[in-house]
């Protein structure tokens, strides 16, 4: 550890990881109730990060969510959310989708959930480790779920390949997978073996191809930057700021 530096609303530890030359910088926040406070804070953060070198984590209580479906009876400001999304943006932070629940917080004696508490990271963190997850755990001692990142996530085996018969109406996926086949090189003199090999990479180009879409339709979809709350359409982002939203989370709350 390096340095500490104590804020109103947050802690910044500087100081570097066992094996590992570059800095981190972990940001403990825990945001203001008030909209202008929580804007105070995103813009003292924004100052630390952009005069700062190494990698940012960013864990806390952020007291406010990013969209509408991140709460749930309770009021959702648009307002403080434009803001927070704003500020995501602006900085380059992106966060892993949580597992274990879909929010973070009850309010106490009552059935409202939000999705308040979060990680964020830097684009740096997320290239160094793209294969880290964050969980989030039971409410015991707390009204929040304390939340885990972990950057060595354990492995459970291979995840199942499911093929729909929808992918064959899409176009070009004839050819996808004609080009798979032929792009595919032997590397066995037993023809079984090349056969489980060609399958396999087959089913990682299909694999490839499946992401992209999922990220290419998630890009559409945050650019209209329009979301269904209470059957109305709203919209979360200034003109010209994109917000990023997590997929994959599970829906247990």
């Amino acid at each position: 550890m390096q340095s500490v530096i104590k804020k109103s609303h947050f802690m910044l530890i500087k100081g570097r990881i066992v094996g590992n030359s570059q800095d981190i910088n972990i940001i403990n926040i825990y945001a203001p109730h008030s909209v202008s406070g929580k804007k105070s804070l995103w813009n003292s953060l924004k100052e630390s990060i952009s005069g700062g070198e190494g990698r940012w984590i960013l864990p806390g209580d952020f007291n406010t969510v990013r969209f509408p479906e991140e709460r749930k009876n309770s009021a959702f400001n648009r307002s403080c959310a434009i803001d927070f999304n704003e500020f995501i943006f602006l900085v380059g932070l992106e966060e892993y989708s949580m597992r274990g629940r879909s929010f973070t917080f009850q309010a106490p004696n009552s059935n409202k959930l939000s999705k308040i508490d979060r990680v964020l990271v830097c684009k740096g963190f997320s290239d160094k480790w793209p294969g880290a997850c964050l969980r989030a755990l039971p409410r015991i001692h707390s009204d929040h779920s304390p939340l885990i990142l972990r950057t060595n996530c354990l492995n459970f085996g291979h995840k199942p390949f499911k093929f729909f018969n929808s992918w064959l109406e899409v176009e070009g996926f004839d050819n996808l997978v004609e080009n798979a086949l032929n792009s595919f090189v032997k590397s066995s003199i037993h023809s079984d073996i090349n056969l489980m090999l060609k399958l396999k990479h087959v089913r990682g180009i299909i694999r490839r191809w499946v992401a992209e879409k999922k990220k290419k339709k998630r890009i559409r979809r945050i650019r209209l930057g329009t979301w269904r709350s209470s059957q109305t359409w709203i919209v979360l982002v200034k003109p010209g700021i994109l917000a990023k939203k997590s997929i994959g989370s599970k829906r247990n709350v």
